[in-house]
């Protein structure tokens, strides 16, 4: 009996040793990433039993003010970030400089984890005045996605021939977009198999910033938009000149607006819709066409109405230009080294090359390498890998400088304005706005 409880203290002793020297990191997360980097961590800890990873979702419109809020306040509350690259110049402050860490830490360095097979583009994204603050974790992207069968019907390419004299066509510029939209419109064409024609989110919200530059992004990447403003700098976007001054308000930045309009009487509350919705609207069959990201893929094949959804759902580039909508996973510097070195060890892991084809086959996260890009059975299960390497080749940014949060706000406000012709479609309009940014920037 004496050496029966020995050895149950012993074996507690072993225990309470085990269990103190666990490290919890904890992680917070969009709800795009959050799936995905919660089945990552249940494998990290199955290699990792002395490292726990707690993972945090938040939506966007709630997780940038905290992980904001967080740095400001060098709580420490979060070991790992994930955070939006068009946010580097807000976010880096608090983030660890990835490239000296892995010099201080060598050991912790994968010799596998092969930093050249990132994609050029993900892996710069994630670089703020010359530290790396994230590893690229999400390569994403706006695509077209379109109803392949209502394209391919004869009876509609025949009625559209008969009203525009052209023939039905994914639309490749947002001037075709109108004509194709109007047809898929039963206000404006009685035999459109679908309510409206496209699904658009113009919303006063995060989301107005990324949408104008779906319009305004092929003006500024235009010949004359570039012997105008000059040669697009990476970390302040398409929003302005190569000298560093706001390009949209312009003849091209009005123009924008005007495509904009032109589309908005073929979609359901333009205004009033956002991510969700017009992800349901595609979903349910009410739209022909609808600008998205990349991930919602799963949710569209996953969708009744839109099955058989290889014969069902079209994907194509955006009409114009696309624009990158990056993630990064970065390690908070107001935490301990201890929870620092864990944290490298986990986001290394999250961005490896088994890490990167898993979550794209199994929750369609973008890839940032180069080896999931050229897969075959990447590209099998998910069809919009194959059109990644020419999207990627040519997209359009937001600003990524300190001041962009208070930009977007500016921005996503007053454009609603106008479209909702609240404030007048002038060039005058868009100079006011741009005073506004002036005045932020000059602070």
């Amino acid at each position: 009996m004496k050496f029966k409880g020995s050895l149950i203290t012993v074996i507690l002793l072993i225990l309470s040793v085990f269990v103190m020297g666990e490290i919890t990191v904890s992680v917070v997360a969009c709800s795009d990433n959050a799936d995905s980097l919660k089945w990552l961590a249940e494998e990290f800890m199955k290699k990792n039993p002395d490292i726990k990873v707690e993972v945090t979702t938040l939506s966007w419109e709630v997780l940038y003010p905290r992980i904001l809020a967080d740095i400001s306040a060098k709580t420490g509350a979060f070991d790992v970030f994930n955070w939006d690259v068009m946010t580097a110049g807000a976010v880096s402050k608090g983030c660890v400089d990835l490239f000296e860490f892995m010099k201080e830490n060598p050991d912790l360095v994968d010799s596998n984890y092969d930093m050249d097979d990132l994609l050029p583009l993900a892996k710069n994204l994630g670089i703020w005045d010359g530290k790396l603050v994230g590893f690229p974790y999400f390569n994403n992207t706006m695509l077209f996605y379109y109803r392949k069968d209502l394209f391919e019907d004869p009876k509609n390419k025949e009625l559209f021939y008969k009203m525009f004299g052209r023939p039905l066509r994914v639309p490749t510029t947002w001037a075709e977009a109108v004509d194709v939209a109007r047809f898929f419109t039963k206000a404006y064409n009685k035999k459109s198999p679908t309510q409206y024609g496209i699904g658009l989110m113009f919303p006063t919200t995060h989301t107005m910033f990324y949408m104008y530059l779906l319009f305004f992004g092929p003006y500024r990447r235009s010949v004359d938009g570039i012997n105008q403003f000059g040669p697009v700098d990476l970390d302040y976007g398409d929003y302005f000149t190569a000298d560093r001054k706001p390009a949209f308000a312009s003849e091209f930045g009005l123009m924008a607006l005007e495509d904009m309009k032109a589309l908005m009487p073929y979609a359901p509350d333009p205004l009033g819709s956002d991510y969700g919705e017009t992800i349901e609207y595609f979903s349910k069959g009410i739209v022909a066409m609808v600008p998205q990201w990349t991930n919602p893929y799963l949710q569209f094949k996953a969708s009744p109405v839109l099955q058989p959804a290889e014969e069902k759902i079209g994907i194509a580039p955006m009409p114009g230009r696309s624009v990158a909508g990056n993630w990064a996973l970065g390690i908070n510097k107001f935490v301990p080294l201890e929870k620092q070195r864990a944290a490298f060890k986990f986001i290394q892991f999250a961005t490896s090359k088994w890490a990167d084809k898993e979550k794209l086959i199994r929750f369609a996260i973008a890839p940032v390498r180069k080896s999931t890009l050229e897969d075959p059975e990447a590209q099998t299960a998910i069809p919009w890998v194959k059109a990644l390497p020419s999207i990627y080749a040519d997209e359009t940014f937001r600003p990524r400088i300190p001041q962009e949060p208070r930009l977007e706000d500016i921005t996503n406000i007053n454009f609603a304005k106008i479209l909702a012709g609240e404030l007048p479609m002038t060039i005058e309009t868009l100079k006011d706005i741009a005073a506004q940014w002036e005045k932020v920037l000059s602070e």
